[in-house]
Formats: structure tokens, sequence, C-alpha cells
């Protein structure tokens, strides 16, 4: 990460500033903040401070670029100007197998973090252009109708998550930050395109909007509006069976198909499937269509769904050990 500094400031717009500071004041006075030390970090921290709140800064060091150590001196450096505490950790070891798995050992700090602290709510930076990209990951792999970007207000491990620049765009992200005078790191890892997310947004958008609609973008966050919205009410219709432990094979047989998509995805997510799929919810289903139980399936993360005679559950899949996926 390179250091960036805004320069030369104009007079703080007054609409964007009350558009952040508006969402940024009904968070609770009491959280947590996680901080990269890039650009949408660094605005969320100020536009909390600024509206008078003292969150508690933690900051996860993946060392993935030699230059991490420097991203965690300066978050330190900007929680101490703001005179706020902070907390960071460093992964034991630099070699991940995916974007994924270092997403989950990000959110395990965050919930050790939580615990440790007696603070359960984790203010998040992500704005409008990280929900346009998730969404279309989502998409890609695989997420059916369960696509729908990323909630203002979401409960996982233990930790009520907000994210309260959700639909804040970047450019106005960086509109803040110059009015504001701060200073951030630029993570140079952001333009590698191996990385999907970053072929994502340096390539599939703006080939969308170029070839397609220059409004593209903001088609795509008005649908994820839309599909959280539809997405609350649809869980609604199932939210308590989701909480049971086994899935009744009855009960679920009959289900009309979309509620038992709703039903297998929300009940999965529950016990901690991580980046349910629609591959994953079509197995269960599969496995609850056949005659007689004694059957299972790899799902994802490492899990297997098992079909008794009356009932589904899930278990840890041992390593090594041999399991049956309907799309091998």
């Amino acid at each position: 990460m390179l250091l960036a500094k805004a320069v030369q400031p104009p007079a703080p717009p007054s609409h964007l500033l009350h558009a952040i500071l508006s969402v940024v004041e009904e968070l609770p006075s009491r959280l947590l903040v996680g901080v990269s030390g890039g650009l949408d970090s660094c605005v969320l921290l100020d536009a909390l401070v600024l509206s008078g709140k003292r969150p508690i800064v933690l900051h996860f060091d993946h060392g993935w670029r030699p230059e991490s150590g420097e991203d965690a001196a300066f978050v330190g450096r900007l929680a101490a100007s703001y005179g706020l505490p902070y907390r960071q950790e460093k992964a034991p070891s630099a070699a991940r197998d995916s974007e994924a798995a270092a997403r989950r050992e990000r959110y395990d700090f965050f919930a050790r973090a939580s615990r440790s602290l007696g603070c359960c709510d984790l203010a998040l930076a992500h704005h409008a252009d990280d929900q346009v990209e998730t969404l279309l990951l989502q998409l890609l792999r695989g997420g059916g109708t369960h696509a729908r970007g990323m909630r203002e207000f979401e409960l996982r491990n233990g930790l009520r998550l907000h994210r309260p620049l959700l639909w804040i765009e970047r450019k106005e992200m960086r509109e803040y930050a110059k009015a504001r005078n701060l200073s951030w790191r630029e993570d140079r890892s952001n333009q590698d395109c191996r990385y999907l997310r970053n072929r994502v947004r340096h390539e599939l958008i703006p080939f969308l909007e170029e070839r397609f609609s220059r409004h593209a973008r903001r088609a795509l966050l008005r649908f994820c509006r839309v599909r959280i919205d539809e997405e609350e009410w649809m869980t609604g219709l199932v939210r308590q069976r989701a909480e049971e432990e086994g899935l009744s094979v009855v009960e679920l047989r009959n289900a009309p198909v979309a509620e038992q998509r709703r039903w297998i995805h929300l009940w999965l997510r529950r016990r901690g499937v991580p980046d349910v799929s629609l591959a994953d919810v079509e197995s269960v289903r599969w496995l609850a269509s056949e005659p007689r139980g004694g059957k299972q399936l790899s799902l994802g993360g490492g899990w297997k769904a098992i079909r008794s005679d009356g009932a589904i559950s899930l278990r840890r899949k041992e390593e090594g050990e041999p399991c049956v996926s309907i799309n091998s």
C-alpha cells in the first residue's frame, strides 16, 4: 500500500456531509469499527468521530503484501490521532487458499475481539460500488435467486454487522475524503486482476457501462434494493422452521419449490455453511426427493448433508472422507 493524501480541500459539500453523517448517527453509541487503512474505512472512521462516536478500532493484517505492516502502523497512528482504542492482529501465515478463506479469517478476528471487548456491534465500510460487485460475484458463483448483495444490518457469528455507507458511491467517498483532508493507504493489490473481484471491478463493470448502458451500475444497485426487500419478506415465511436442527423431508416436499429453496438456504446459513450456492440448495432438495434415506452429498465449506428416513441433517466432512456431489 502507498500513502495517499487529499490536498487543497474544497469547501465540504453540505449534501454529502449530511448524507453520510445522517446514516452513521443512527449507529449504536458503543461499537467496533473495522479499519484497513484504505479510503473507505478512513472515511467511515472520520464520519463516526465527527458524529460524536468513540468506536474501538480493529485492524487485521493478512500479511499478503510486504507493506502490510506499514498499513497496520498507519491505522494505529490514525486511531491514536482520534484518541481511540486500537486492537490489531496478524494472520499466523500469509499463505491462503482463497479470498473467501481470508475473509473468514478476518471475521473470526472480529468475533474474538467482540467477545473479549464485550461489544457486539461492528461497523464496516462497504459502499455502493462494493454492493454492485458483490451482486455480480454472487450471480457468477451460482447464487441464483439468493443473489442480492449485502444487507445494511446482518447478524453473523455473534456480531451485529452495520454497513452505514452501503448506498454511498465510491466517488462520493473520495469527495468526502478530499473535503475533510483525510489521509489513507492505497492498496496496489486492488489493481491485480488475478483476483475475481478486481476483474469484476476493472473489466466487467466498465464493459457493461460501455457496451450496454452507462447507467448499468445504478440499475444493478436498484436491483439489490428490490431483492433485499423481497428476501426479507420471503425469509419471514420460513424463519421459524429454519431454526430447527433437521429438515423434515415430508414438510419440505409439500412446500412450493420457491419456499423449499428459501427454507434450505436459510437453514444452511444458520448452521454456518459459508457462501451458500444454488448448487448446495439443489443438493439438499435432491436428497429430500429421494424415496429412501441413507444417502449423503457434499456441500460447500467442508460440510455434508445426510438423509435419514424422515429428515436431513448436516455434519462436518472429515478430511479425506469420500462424499458424492450431484454436480460432480
